[in-house]
């Protein structure tokens, strides 16, 4: 044990992951953080630092491997979240380039601002957010005399991507192949006021070169899957794939990742079964909890060390969780002192729980 330990502290020092401000990771993050080459699954309970991992792993491949930022991606589900970790990790390897740091929708939007040619879009395409669309519906509501008494703008939106995501979800194909006269005849051919909307939506989007979230990753998947040479400069040049937060992937995202990885076959994942609340919006918690049978040679890292919580809490959240069927067995461990009892609060409405 304490060659083990020593062997931790100078592996940390030489690589610089021990400093005043960041002291030594423990050992499954060193673990998790020196494990570079093919499929990497970690298993990271709440509060045992998993994104100060990820943020000391992109400073391995850097500064002790010699990667260039450029050549990795590592991606999260939220601006916020991608934002923290860039940020992170300059104070780690002082340097402002951390190559792509960046959430799946951000990802796809620097493939296409390089690659959209192929599908007849230009570079500056535009990004739509929820008032460029009002503002097309507003044009299609007036031209075709619909009433907002028919349908609002909110639930109008809320039927465009439920049609682009699960009912019609070959849609893009009439966006990037019909010419733009095609289109603007299938909304004015249109009867019914779900598929004026619909159409007349994806003909405002065709006119302005425009693509919504929901387009930006099935896009990106159609030019990897039918443009073999983009694909594979893409694939060349991101050597290593970071996913964080991987019990909330969905399908689209996780057919890019795989896509992605093809040719250098390294992709290290995060995340906790115990912790997927984005089911509602597609996520599967099967893509980690399988992703060790998916993948030959997979290595996973549990991650149970809790700095957050105090042994009561961390006892009362494993006695619950246990419970659960579709998880990983862990047990998470308090490193923080005994702190008073654990209370709980049954409340009668949400309204009270709120209070």
């Amino acid at each position: 044990m304490e060659n083990e330990q020593t062997y931790f502290t100078s592996i940390q020092k030489a690589t610089g992951l021990a400093t005043p401000e960041e002291p030594q990771l423990n050992a499954a993050q060193l673990e998790a953080v020196t494990t570079t080459e093919g499929f990497v699954r970690v298993i990271a309970g709440a509060g045992t630092g998993k994104t100060r991992a990820l943020t000391h792993r992109f400073a391995y491949l850097v500064n002790d491997l010699g990667i260039l930022p450029g050549n990795i991606l590592c991606v999260t589900f939220s601006n916020k979240a991608a934002n923290e970790m860039r940020q992170r990790i300059r104070r780690v390897t002082g340097d402002n380039d951390t190559g792509y740091i960046c959430t799946f929708h951000s990802f796809c939007v620097s493939v296409l601002q390089e690659d959209s040619h192929a599908v007849g879009y230009p570079q500056s395409f535009l990004v739509l957010d929820n008032a460029d669309i009002d503002a097309m519906l507003q044009v299609i509501y007036d031209e075709r005399k619909i009433t907002l008494r028919e349908k609002t703008f909110g639930k109008a939106r809320d039927m465009i991507e439920i049609l682009k995501t699960i009912e019609r979800p070959d849609y893009y194909l009439d966006l990037i192949s019909l010419p733009l006269a095609e289109l603007k005849q299938k909304y004015l051919d249109a009867r019914k006021v779900d598929d004026i909307i619909f159409y007349g939506y994806l003909y405002q989007q065709k006119k302005c070169f425009g693509l919504d979230y929901n387009d930006l990753i099935i896009i990106t998947l159609h030019i990897f899957d039918h443009f073999p040479d983009i694909a594979l400069k893409w694939q060349q040049r991101l050597e290593y794939v970071m996913i964080d937060e991987f019990q909330d992937i969905d399908a689209l995202q996780i057919a890019l990742m795989e896509k992605l990885v093809e040719y250098h076959r390294n992709l290290f994942v995060v995340g906790d079964p115990d912790q997927t609340i984005y089911t509602w919006r597609g996520a599967d918690v099967r893509y980690l909890l399988d992703f060790a049978d998916a993948h030959e040679g997979c290595k996973t890292i549990l991650m149970t060390e809790n700095y957050r919580s105090t042994p009561e809490v961390l006892g009362v959240a494993n006695s619950l969780i246990e419970k659960n069927k579709q998880r990983i067995p862990k047990r998470l461990e308090a490193q923080r002192d005994v702190h008073g009892p654990t209370v709980w609060h049954h409340a009668k409405s949400p309204e009270e729980e709120a209070a």
